[in-house]
């Protein structure tokens, strides 16, 4: 892949309840080394309105016109809904529901070779199949 094809890498935003999106940033980090480029939020004391001001400001932080990708817990829990009422203008934002730790492994490892509208379908096919029943 030359320079000119090298995708922008994507900046990670954890927003989830308590103290789940730090733990995941922990487990990445013990299995695949330190991480760059990666924010965790957390939804403790923030109300619906305050979680999502707190996106737009994590969001509006990330430098140049790199793109983001939110991650959430549950998609119609209050982290969800907050991602999905945040306002980001024309900023190239993307976001996640579900988020496991087989979805963020994928996520950190492929980030910098892959471009987002492929990187985005095997997060969730990723996610998907971490999940069984025995």
């Amino acid at each position: 892949m030359n320079p000119a094809q090298v995708p922008q890498r994507p900046f990670a935003l954890l927003v989830t309840h308590a103290a789940l999106g730090s733990e995941l940033l922990r487990t990445v980090e013990a299995i695949l080394g330190a991480q760059s480029d990666v924010q965790v939020l957390s939804n403790d004391g923030l109300s619906s309105d305050g979680l999502s001001r707190a996106i737009e400001e994590r969001v509006r932080g990330v430098p140049g016109e790199r793109p983001v990708v939110v991650f959430t817990d549950l998609a119609a829990g209050s982290c969800g809904i907050a991602s999905r009422r945040a306002d980001h203008g024309d900023r190239l934002v993307r976001k996640v529901t579900g988020v496991n730790l087989p979805m963020l492994l994928e996520f950190f490892h492929y980030r910098d070779t892959l471009p987002l509208d492929e990187l985005l379908p095997r997060l969730e096919a990723k996610g998907k199949a971490g999940i069984t029943v025995l």
